[in-house]
């Protein structure tokens, strides 16, 4: 099934192939491109990088290198970034990719067709949004807009931290 009308880059219907551009550019594998998967494979994933390294009583990586992947690097050069992943922005004048709630702990994806997931160590929290935001075409900017994905991700923490349901 077409997930997107490519209306720019490749000019056709895409199916089966790998939709950010930079990615595709590169063969369909880049640094660049990451959520790939379902919410299931995700979260095993996530709960891996979330217990250090381990899961399911299998060590995959060590400690160390997760904390090397979900730290902030170049900290001098006001980079917010992980090696891997995005963190949270520490300067409250400027927009975060995650909700302001999160703890600077927090490191996560946003990916080019709307999904989203982040995980926060302090609070033991992985939440996992996945879309296609490029449907019907890559001009479609209503989840950037309208903000859902950290509005979703603001009120669990609000839901969290209040002990009720929303």
């Amino acid at each position: 099934m077409p997930t997107e009308n490519d209306l720019v880059f490749r000019k056709q219907l895409v199916r089966g192939d790998v939709h950010d551009p930079a990615a595709a550019m590169m063969g369909g594998v880049s640094g660049n491109a990451g959520l790939f998967g379902d919410a299931n494979d995700l979260a095993v994933i996530m709960q891996m990088l979330l217990n250090k390294g381990t899961y399911g009583g299998i060590t995959y990586l060590k400690a160390t290198t997760v904390d090397l992947f979900t730290k902030t690097q170049f900290v001098q050069n006001n980079n917010r970034r992980g090696l891997l992943f995005d963190k949270p922005e520490a300067d409250p004048s400027k927009p975060s990719p995650c909700a302001k709630e999160c703890s600077p702990l927090t490191f996560g994806h946003q990916g080019f067709t709307g999904t989203c997931v982040w995980v926060d160590p302090q609070y033991q929290l992985i939440y996992i949004f996945l879309s296609n935001r490029v449907n019907p075409d890559a001009a479609n900017d209503k989840l950037v807009k309208m903000n859902v994905r950290t509005t979703i991700q603001s009120a669990i923490y609000k839901a969290m931290f209040s002990g009720t349901a929303y």
